[in-house]
C-alpha cells in the first residue's frame, strides 16, 4: 500500500512538473508568437497493474507534450521539421532520438519534437 502510494505521489510530482514544462512553454511562445509547434500525438495490451500504469503514464506524457510535439508519420518515421523522435519508456525513462544517435532509423517514436530542447522541455532526455 505504501509503496503504491509512492508511486502515484511520484507520478503526480512527475506529471506536474510535465504541465509546468508546457505552462512555461506557452508563455514563451505568447511572448515570442513567431515560433509554432504542432500537437496530435498517439496514446499507447496491457494485463498486469504495472503495465496498465505505464499506459497511463504514456498517456499522460503524450497529453502533457501535445502541445510541443508532432505526431510520427509512421512506425519509425517523423516529419521532416521534428525529427527528434520521442521514445517513452517505463525502466529508462522518456528518451529522445536525433538523427545521428546509433539506431536511430529503428526507433518506433510515440513523439516528434522540432528540435532536442524542446524534447526536454515536454520531459524527454537524451540516451546515456
Amino acid at each position: 500500500m505504501v509503496k503504491n502510494l509512492k508511486n502515484l505521489l511520484a507520478l503526480r510530482l512527475k506529471h506536474q512538473l510535465l504541465l509546468l514544462q508546457l505552462v512555461l512553454l506557452l508563455v514563451q511562445q505568447a511572448a515570442n508568437p513567431t515560433s509554432s509547434t504542432a500537437a496530435s500525438p498517439v496514446p499507447g495490451n496491457t494485463t498486469s497493474s504495472s503495465k496498465k500504469r505505464a499506459s497511463a503514464n504514456k498517456a499522460a506524457v503524450l497529453a502533457a507534450a501535445q502541445n510541443l510535439g508532432v505526431k510520427p508519420q509512421n512506425e519509425t518515421t517523423c516529419p521532416s521539421d521534428a525529427l527528434v523522435k520521442g521514445k517513452i519508456t517505463n525502466n529508462r525513462g522518456n528518451i529522445y532520438h536525433l538523427p545521428k544517435t546509433l539506431d536511430y532509423e529503428k526507433v518506433k517514436p510515440d513523439i516528434c519534437f522540432k528540435d532536442p530542447a524542446t524534447a526536454q522541455l515536454a520531459g524527454f532526455r537524451a540516451p546515456k
